[in-house]
Protein backbone atom coordinates (compact mmCIF):
# COMPACT_ATOMS: atom_id res chain seq x y z
CA UNK A 1 0.00 0.00 0.00
CA UNK A 2 2.78 2.56 1.18
CA UNK A 3 4.15 1.74 -2.88
CA UNK A 4 0.42 4.18 -4.37
CA UNK A 5 1.58 6.69 -1.73
CA UNK A 6 5.25 6.82 -2.97
CA UNK A 7 3.81 6.51 -6.59
CA UNK A 8 1.47 9.54 -6.65
CA UNK A 9 3.95 11.32 -4.66
CA UNK A 10 6.46 10.99 -7.21
CA UNK A 11 3.41 12.10 -9.82
CA UNK A 12 3.04 15.21 -8.07
CA UNK A 13 6.82 16.32 -7.99
CA UNK A 14 6.72 15.34 -11.50
CA UNK A 15 4.21 17.68 -12.22
CA UNK A 16 4.74 20.73 -10.07
CA UNK A 17 8.26 20.44 -11.38
CA UNK A 18 7.14 20.67 -14.97
CA UNK A 19 4.91 23.85 -13.99
CA UNK A 20 8.00 25.04 -12.48
CA UNK A 21 9.91 24.84 -15.61
CA UNK A 22 6.63 26.00 -17.71
CA UNK A 23 6.47 29.54 -15.71
CA UNK A 24 10.84 29.88 -15.63
CA UNK A 25 10.44 29.87 -19.99
CA UNK A 26 7.47 31.78 -20.15
CA UNK A 27 8.39 34.40 -17.40
CA UNK A 28 12.42 34.89 -18.12
CA UNK A 29 12.25 33.79 -22.29
CA UNK A 30 15.84 32.83 -22.38
CA UNK A 31 15.29 32.26 -26.22
CA UNK A 32 13.62 34.76 -26.99
CA UNK A 33 10.43 33.41 -28.53
CA UNK A 34 7.62 35.98 -26.96
CA UNK A 35 8.14 37.90 -30.43
CA UNK A 36 7.57 35.32 -32.66
CA UNK A 37 4.61 34.25 -30.61
CA UNK A 38 3.01 37.58 -30.70
CA UNK A 39 3.76 38.03 -34.36
CA UNK A 40 1.80 35.09 -34.82
CA UNK A 41 -2.01 37.19 -33.46
CA UNK A 42 -0.74 40.20 -34.67
CA UNK A 43 -3.02 40.96 -38.41
CA UNK A 44 -0.82 41.53 -41.09
CA UNK A 45 -1.27 44.96 -43.46
CA UNK A 46 0.80 43.44 -46.45
CA UNK A 47 -1.56 43.74 -49.72
CA UNK A 48 -2.90 39.83 -50.67
CA UNK A 49 -2.67 38.86 -54.06
CA UNK A 50 -6.58 39.68 -54.23
CA UNK A 51 -5.87 43.60 -53.44
CA UNK A 52 -3.14 43.73 -56.22
CA UNK A 53 -5.11 46.32 -59.57
CA UNK A 54 -6.00 43.99 -62.38
CA UNK A 55 -5.69 45.65 -65.90
CA UNK A 56 -9.07 44.55 -67.82
CA UNK A 57 -7.28 41.15 -69.66
CA UNK A 58 -6.71 40.05 -65.57
CA UNK A 59 -3.47 40.23 -65.43
CA UNK A 60 -1.80 42.44 -62.70
CA UNK A 61 -0.80 45.88 -63.66
CA UNK A 62 3.00 46.79 -63.27
CA UNK A 63 2.22 50.76 -62.93
CA UNK A 64 -0.05 50.89 -59.68
CA UNK A 65 2.11 47.55 -58.25
CA UNK A 66 3.84 49.04 -55.15
CA UNK A 67 7.55 48.31 -55.25
CA UNK A 68 9.01 47.37 -52.04
CA UNK A 69 11.15 50.56 -51.24
CA UNK A 70 14.61 50.18 -49.49
CA UNK A 71 15.71 51.62 -46.04
CA UNK A 72 19.19 53.21 -45.85
CA UNK A 73 20.28 49.26 -44.32
CA UNK A 74 19.25 47.53 -47.72
CA UNK A 75 16.15 45.97 -46.08
CA UNK A 76 12.35 46.49 -47.20
CA UNK A 77 9.86 47.68 -45.50
CA UNK A 78 8.62 43.89 -45.38
CA UNK A 79 12.11 43.07 -43.92
CA UNK A 80 11.91 45.53 -41.60
CA UNK A 81 8.14 44.45 -40.07
CA UNK A 82 9.89 41.05 -39.86
CA UNK A 83 13.41 41.71 -37.91
CA UNK A 84 11.09 43.95 -36.06
CA UNK A 85 8.53 40.74 -35.32
CA UNK A 86 11.54 38.71 -33.64
CA UNK A 87 12.78 41.82 -31.73
CA UNK A 88 16.01 42.94 -33.80
CA UNK A 89 16.07 46.90 -34.74
CA UNK A 90 16.34 46.84 -38.63
CA UNK A 91 18.51 50.05 -38.31
CA UNK A 92 21.08 47.89 -36.32
CA UNK A 93 21.48 45.13 -39.49
CA UNK A 94 24.51 46.38 -41.47
CA UNK A 95 24.49 47.21 -45.10
CA UNK A 96 27.32 45.05 -46.37
CA UNK A 97 27.62 41.74 -45.24
CA UNK A 98 31.47 40.51 -45.20
CA UNK A 99 31.80 36.90 -46.97
CA UNK A 100 32.30 35.30 -44.03
CA UNK A 101 28.68 35.81 -42.99
CA UNK A 102 27.55 35.35 -46.76
CA UNK A 103 29.29 32.29 -46.22
CA UNK A 104 27.39 31.21 -43.11
CA UNK A 105 24.26 32.09 -44.77
CA UNK A 106 24.52 30.19 -47.77
CA UNK A 107 25.33 27.22 -45.52
CA UNK A 108 22.81 27.67 -43.00
CA UNK A 109 19.78 28.76 -45.42
CA UNK A 110 21.05 27.27 -49.14
CA UNK A 111 22.16 29.95 -51.83
CA UNK A 112 18.80 29.58 -53.32
CA UNK A 113 17.17 31.02 -50.15
CA UNK A 114 20.11 33.50 -49.95
CA UNK A 115 19.51 35.01 -52.98
CA UNK A 116 15.85 35.52 -52.88
CA UNK A 117 16.30 37.11 -49.16
CA UNK A 118 18.59 39.62 -51.19
CA UNK A 119 16.20 40.15 -53.88
CA UNK A 120 13.47 40.93 -51.25
CA UNK A 121 12.07 38.04 -49.89
CA UNK A 122 10.74 38.39 -46.63
CA UNK A 123 12.62 35.70 -44.07
CA UNK A 124 10.57 33.54 -41.68
CA UNK A 125 11.17 33.75 -37.86
CA UNK A 126 12.36 30.35 -37.84
CA UNK A 127 15.45 31.43 -40.38
CA UNK A 128 16.07 34.22 -38.62
CA UNK A 129 16.83 32.22 -35.71
CA UNK A 130 19.12 29.58 -37.30
CA UNK A 131 21.19 32.03 -39.44
CA UNK A 132 21.31 34.03 -35.76
CA UNK A 133 24.73 32.90 -35.30
CA UNK A 134 25.94 34.57 -38.48
CA UNK A 135 25.56 38.12 -37.53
Amino acid sequence: MKWIYRFFVLLGIIFFSILLALAYFIIVDPYNLRPVFQSMYETSSTPKSDDVPRTVDGAADEATTPAPSRTATGVNENQAKALESVGINPDSVPAQFTPEQITCFVGILGQARVDAIVAGATPTPAEFFQAKGCL
